[in-house]
């Protein structure tokens, strides 16, 4: 089993910070009287969906030792969860948290393409050095 390079995962922070905005701004559509759309069950359910959203990047960003699969799983998770609150805040009309959705999926594109931290192999490795590390 390989381990995992150490380094800064830009991705993982940058996608907990933008989870965070998210929830923000989830919070202040659900419970502000004067958009709206204040109250409804739409925005219930994505002020869940971005706290599910916070909870699995603040994983993905401190947990360092989790196993890959987990990893993975959770990668593909929280790409659903932008995905799907991205579509309900477009049905909503929260512009704001769209945008944010879009950042988010720039950030989870980070992590997966370019963080240092996630443990890609390099492509020209062979089974010889692979092993031996």
């Amino acid at each position: 089993m390989t381990s995992k390079p150490q380094g800064t995962a830009y991705g993982a922070w940058l996608l907990l910070a933008t989870s965070l905005i998210s929830l923000i701004l989830a919070a202040a559509a659900t419970f502000n009287e004067g958009n709206g759309i204040a109250y409804t069950p739409g925005t219930y359910l994505v002020l869940a969906s971005t706290t599910l959203m916070l909870l699995g990047s603040l994983l993905l960003a401190l947990a360092r030792g989790m196993p890959r699969w987990l990893d993975g799983l959770l990668t593909f998770l929280l790409l659903l969860d932008l995905l799907g609150t991205a579509m309900a805040a477009y049905l909503l009309q929260a512009e704001w948290l769209l945008a944010c959705m879009g950042v988010g999926l720039v950030a989870w594109l980070i992590h997966v393409i370019a963080d240092p931290a996630t443990g890609k192999r390099d492509r020209h490795m062979t089974q010889r050095q692979e092993a031996a590390s």
